[in-house]
């Protein structure tokens, strides 16, 4: 019997992937458009069947929420002010792949000409199995049952939308006793009505020697006005010491960095 798998792909920027479940794959995995008010765009997905038998698949729309600790979760479509699910399109959005078959799948983004928001969501590409009339699950179509799933995040912000504005601050160190590093939380606030892709990174400057030391960037997406509270890991290796530590915010190329900092004792 095939395990049945769920992929809960959170909504952070990365690279365009390919994503196998046991029997398909998909790619690109993150969908980002730009389209401006009262302009269409489309892009593709592809999707593939590794099984030795033909699939059904079938492509949903669904929103999602992030809390201020970046977590995610999945919620009906059409519920969030930020949904996605009135503005595209998926074309087609149910059909059968036989043997190493793949399709590539048209999804067209409408941005109304009256609204110069962001908006996102996750279009769910799923497996649908035949079933008997006895074993059909509740709320699922006579006959078809849901199985294995991979998520695609889809985002859009009209191109001419560079309102971007965000701050960090509320540097603290909260290391429990038990801790083999030293972190610290910061609080992060996207303030204006643009999808942000942002990097934190810490840097260390020693007071006396005003030798500084800068540590790998941790990359993310931040939704229009949102908040989000994040923990930074000081790596060992620090020289004994007097530090000033700033956590630095960088939300795109031509905007300035913002920061916050506290200083530290490294025994």
């Amino acid at each position: 019997m095939k395990k049945k798998i769920l992929l809960f792909l959170l909504p952070f920027l990365s690279l365009a992937v390919t994503v196998f479940s046991q029997d398909f794959e998909v790619s690109p995995l993150k969908l980002f458009f730009n389209a401006e008010p009262g302009e269409s765009q489309t892009k593709f997905v592809n999707v593939k069947n590794h099984n030795s038998k033909p699939e059904t698949f079938i492509l949903s729309i669904s929103d999602y929420t992030i809390n201020s600790k970046g977590q995610g979760q999945y919620v009906e479509p059409g519920s969030m002010k930020y949904s996605i699910a009135d503005w595209i399109s998926i074309a087609p959005s149910f059909f059968e792949l036989e043997p190493n078959e793949e399709k590539q799948i048209a999804v067209t983004m409408l941005q109304p000409a009256d609204n110069n928001s962001s908006k996102w969501g996750v279009i769910f590409v799923r497996t649908a199995k035949e079933q008997t009339n006895f074993s059909v699950d509740k709320g699922v179509s006579t006959g078809i049952n849901i199985s294995a799933r991979i998520a695609i995040d889809v985002y859009q912000t009209p191109g001419t939308n560079k309102n971007y504005k965000a701050n960090i601050g509320n540097m603290m160190e909260v290391t429990a006793n038990a801790d083999t590093v030293r972190t610290f939380s910061v609080l992060l606030n996207n303030l204006e009505d643009v999808i942000t892709n942002c990097k934190v990174y810490l840097i260390a400057t020693n007071i006396e020697t005003a030798e500084e030391t800068t540590f790998d960037a941790v990359s993310f997406v931040m939704f229009p006005k949102s908040s989000r509270k994040m923990i930074l890991t000081l790596p060992n290796g620090l020289p004994k010491g007097t530090y000033s530590l700033a956590a630095i915010l960088d939300y795109g190329s031509k905007t300035n960095l913002e920061g916050t900092q506290m200083i530290i004792a490294v025994e």
